[in-house]
């Protein structure tokens, strides 16, 4: 069943206005928050989201300071908390909207480093936390002179745009898929040198969120996945509690697990975990 989305906006601590979408599901047994990854936008979510909702679970959706129909400059902040900062107001807004249902996290690959640095600073305040591909470490390092350049331009222009390096061929192998990122005017390709080193830094940091974790966590990790490093995410299960990680690699498929071929079967496995966590609590 074809569930429409309804728009809205907030505003983020800061005062900028920031977009989101939402399914209402009929009868809804908890909401969950989409968190989308660097350079996109919620729009790209609505199979994930319709799915979820015509399983009973509301969705709600941001879009990110300086990300699709938000406002702010384009791939830009200043560290990652303000990204999480912004996921609160908006998780406070739905706790207000519905009160009786429980908060889920689901984040794709900067949207998983998000939630994981939700969850851990914020733990009492959501049932569970779902990552697909999160950005723990990037598959391939970047060059030291590259870094350094980078730092340079932030000590003296931390605005300053650079090229964001996402290859669309290595986000998905649905040829579809990827024409429809290459042609979406909501997608950027652009990322300003404080984020850069923002990210950069919460990244080296991000394992440190594994052992910080309080609440269940699925977290699915594509296994061909040239954009975030497939070995992070092994890593980051090992070092968090047995009981509460739940690791599945899916081998042979690329970066946006919810986009492959294959889509249906993942999406089948979140839904299936959701239920186990409502059902456990």
């Amino acid at each position: 069943m074809t569930i429409a989305a309804a728009e809205g906006h907030l505003v983020s601590p800061d005062g900028l206005k920031l977009f989101y979408r939402r399914w209402d599901a009929p009868q809804p047994r908890a909401i969950c928050l989409l968190v989308h990854g660097l350079a996109e936008h919620s729009g790209r979510y609505v199979t994930l989201a319709e799915t979820l909702a015509n399983r009973r679970f509301s969705v709600w959706a941001l879009d990110h300071r300086g990300h699709g129909r938000s406002e702010g400059r384009r791939g830009d902040c200043r560290s990652l908390q303000e990204f999480v900062q912004d996921l609160r107001q908006f998780s406070l807004q739905a706790h207000a909207a519905v009160p009786s249902l429980p908060l889920i996290l689901i984040g794709h690959s900067l949207g998983g480093l998000i939630v994981f640095s939700f969850a851990a600073t914020y733990p009492d305040e959501v049932r569970a936390v779902a990552a697909s591909s999160p950005s723990l470490r990037l598959t391939h390092e970047t060059p030291p002179l590259k870094v350094a350049l980078v730092t340079g331009v932030a000590r003296i222009a931390p605005t300053a745009s650079f090229g964001n390096g996402v290859n669309p061929r290595l986000l998905c192998r649905d040829p579809q898929v990827v024409e429809a990122y290459v042609k979406d005017p909501l997608v950027h390709h652009v990322i300003t040198a404080r984020c850069a080193l923002a990210l950069r830094h919460a990244m080296q940091q991000s394992m440190q969120l594994a052992t910080q974790l309080k609440i269940p966590c699925l977290l699915m990790q594509a296994g061909a996945d040239e954009v975030c490093d497939p070995e992070a995410a092994a890593e980051f299960s090992k070092r968090a509690a047995d009981s509460l990680v739940t690791f599945r690699r899916y081998e042979g498929l690329y970066h946006e697990l919810f986009n492959e071929p294959q889509r249906q079967q993942i999406l089948s496995d979140l839904c299936a975990w959701i239920d186990q966590v409502l059902h456990s609590c």
